[in-house]
């Protein structure tokens, strides 16, 4: 349809990204849908190959998909950041365990081999530099360095930045992310993901039939069970240093979190009346 906006979904790891994407291809086919899922192969596309598509979902940097034209509604999901990394966590854990061992020791699988075989206080609070880095990367405040950079490998570059200017802060990358969170058409949680579908229905013009969002489960865990969760990680010999470390993790993206409540309860009622 001439006047829809194009699609972007910033998918967050562990946010029920899987299951919003097939929503996506229920809703504006399969045909519409870039099929770039993460960046290393959305480079790989020409600016004019990237415009033949109207939705892009993907774990993409925010950055890249600026050459995408017309109107726009471009969203993301959150989740409660200290479940996100345990459900990170305990994902990657499940998934390792049916690897063989020549796979779960490719390169590639690094994360997982660490989430299998390390011990917790070592996984989250490890000073291996090249595993840290790693693993840093996908699990501390990633809402806040991923909004305030919007790339993927946005915490290195802010990391860097406040080593080499003691004047830049955690008080300026929260916020540049809650700058950057502004300019999105809509944020919603993982828990009150009615909304989104109500959204992206209306941007479909689908209002009934079909499959629904809240039924769709794919790679999902369980949801709202933190503490279920901490006591798994005691009972794998976690201590107060992997909780400590956890916290520390967790710490700016709360303030996101916080504010990403906020602002779904202020707009609840009159979301997308444009679209109206």
């Amino acid at each position: 349809m001439a006047d829809q906006p194009n699609i972007i979904f910033l998918h967050i790891p562990k946010t029920a990204g899987q299951s919003v994407h097939e929503f996506l291809v229920h809703l504006f086919s399969k045909r519409s849908v870039c099929p770039a899922r993460i960046n290393e192969q959305l480079v790989q596309l020409s600016i004019e190959d990237i415009r033949k598509y109207s939705v892009f979902s993907g774990h993409l940097d925010w950055a890249l998909l600026d050459c995408v034209l017309a109107s726009r509604f471009v969203f993301t999901v959150l989740r409660e950041p200290t479940e996100r990394i345990l459900s990170f966590y305990f994902f990657l854990r499940k998934t390792a365990a049916t690897l063989s061992e020549d796979k779960l020791n490719l390169p590639q699988n690094q994360g997982m081999r660490a989430a299998l075989t390390l011990p917790c206080d070592d996984y989250f609070a490890s000073g291996d530099t090249g595993l840290r880095n790693f693993l840093d990367n996908h699990y501390d405040n990633f809402y806040a360095h991923f909004f305030a950079g919007r790339t993927y490998d946005a915490r290195q570059r802010l990391i860097g930045q406040k080593r080499a200017d003691p004047t830049f802060t955690d008080s300026n990358i929260l916020s540049l992310a809650i700058a950057n969170l502004s300019v999105l058409d809509a944020l919603y949680s993982i828990d009150r993901r009615d909304l989104l579908e109500r959204d992206l229905r209306r941007i479909a013009r689908c209002d009934v039939g079909g499959i629904s969002l809240k039924g769709l489960r794919v790679n999902q865990g369980a949801i709202g069970d933190i503490a279920a969760r901490m006591d798994s990680l005691r009972s794998l010999g976690a201590t107060k240093r992997t909780f400590d470390r956890i916290e520390h993790m967790t710490r700016l993206d709360k303030v996101i979190w916080d504010h990403v409540i906020q602002y779904i309860e202020s707009t609840e009622s009159n979301r997308l009346a444009f679209h109206d």
